[in-house]
């Protein structure tokens, strides 16, 4: 049996009790309850509920007079006019949501398991226009007249976020600009709504209610962020990943933005014992948990160098910050978590022998560490040829993926 989880742009398979057929525990979203108009929500608890009813509710036919691009769902038709949203879309993680390492996982189900596929696509695919069947009315899954492949292989789409029943919907006005009229607008202008900047409205994808091994749901993040000063100080999910609203997203797979979300630092010789060398690494700028999720992995590394700037055989020490996790019996198990909450740290020190004259030390991130070990295991298993070529994708990907954030060479002092 193969168990599957989500997060946005890639999925995680679970190698667990092989031979199995009933399907797999799935961590899935908070279940939603449409409301009778998209225009109208009295309370933020109405908009999540009704907004993120998923799979979203067919757009159904466009108004009178509008042209095809007006009624367009595909990105590419968006970027006609918002044009640097398109762009800054192409380059995020969003734009790869069904990616090959879900696609690998689900295209053999597709006939025969659609309500586990449709539950992945909930997130990686949210529109039914995404969705290659829909429920009957009498149970079980027809064919969905309005599928669109393209479209569903885009992933998380301008849509899936921005519009609902055929109306366009988005923030607020920035200040000082002027709000045009709907009239003779493009699809009609926009409905605006200031829970475009809630947090909440992230947490409808990256916040699972179930399961929750050892008491903290496999994908936490708001909770996490929910309980760091960066909720009392207003600094939203927004805020960091969506500067200036680009539509970026950037996260544990971009260096530079960990970089910006970490200090790493040599330890004075007054913070380590006599005879030691020691490194701090601080959440000093990620609202949430570094790293947030269970699949990417940190390591910290000291390495003790001789006077000629050799590695010392035996010299090495190492500590990872992860979180992991696993299936037993059918349930999820957490096995370790030493991730780092939002301005807390981690030490790692080193008695250094006497011939050691430097210290180096090294950060490495792993977005794919996860992801890494089951791809390798569904290769290692049977798989159809479509399925082999999308996953051993995936597994190149995330075999090429880790980069240091930190790489630096003291002197001892000896």
């Amino acid at each position: 049996m193969v168990g599957l989880f989500r997060i946005v742009g890639v999925s995680v398979a679970l190698a667990a009790c092989a031979g199995e057929t009933a399907d797999p525990p799935v961590a899935t979203g908070p279940v939603a309850t449409p409301v009778a108009d998209s225009r109208t929500f009295a309370t933020l608890d109405d908009f999540l509920a009704g907004y993120w009813n998923r799979p979203i509710p067919p757009q159904g036919p466009a108004p009178d007079g509008w042209s095809s691009l007006d009624a367009s769902l595909a990105p590419a038709d968006c970027g006609t006019c918002h044009v640097q949203q398109y762009e800054d879309w192409q380059t995020a993680i969003h734009s790869s949501a069904y990616s090959p390492g879900l696609a690998g996982q689900l295209v053999s189900r597709e006939s025969d398991n659609f309500r586990f596929v449709r539950s992945c696509l909930a997130c990686h695919g949210p529109l039914a226009e995404q969705q290659a069947k829909l429920p009957l009315p009498e149970g079980g899954f027809g064919t969905n007249p309005d599928y669109d492949p393209q479209l569903k292989h885009g992933g998380m789409v301008c849509a899936a976020c921005h519009v609902r029943g055929q109306v366009r919907h988005g923030p607020p006005t920035r200040e000082g600009s002027t709000a045009p009229s709907a009239e003779g607008m493009p699809h009609g202008g926009v409905v605006r709504s200031e829970y475009f900047e809630d947090s909440r409205f992230c947490a409808s994808c990256h916040q699972f209610a179930a399961p929750a091994p050892n008491g903290k749901s496999l994908q936490n993040t708001y909770e996490e962020w929910l309980d760091s000063r960066y909720a009392t100080e207003g600094v939203s999910c927004q805020t960091c990943h969506m500067p200036d609203r680009r539509h970026l997203w950037r996260g544990i797979h971009d260096p530079e933005m960990v970089r910006a979300g970490v200090t790493i630092e040599w330890m004075t010789p007054a913070e380590v014992e006599a005879g030691r060398v020691g490194i701090r690494v601080t959440n000093s700028g990620t609202g949430h948990r570094f790293p947030t999720y269970v699949t990417p992995a940190v390591d910290v590394i000291l390495e003790l160098l001789d006077a000629e700037g050799s590695l010392i055989p035996g010299a090495t020490r190492s500590a990872e910050i992860s979180r992991r996790v696993g299936v037993e019996g059918g349930s999820w198990v957490e096995t370790t978590d030493t991730r780092l909450a939002p301005d807390s740290s981690m030490v790692l020190t080193y008695p250094a022998p006497s011939e050691a004259r430097f210290a180096r030390g090294l950060v490495r991130v792993r977005p794919d560490a996860f992801y890494r070990n089951v791809f390798a295991g569904l290769l290692a298993g049977s798989l159809t040829d479509t399925a082999r070529v999308l996953i051993d994708a995936a597994h190149e990907a995330s075999i090429a993926s880790p980069f240091m954030i930190f790489d630096d060479t003291v002197s001892i002092g000896r």
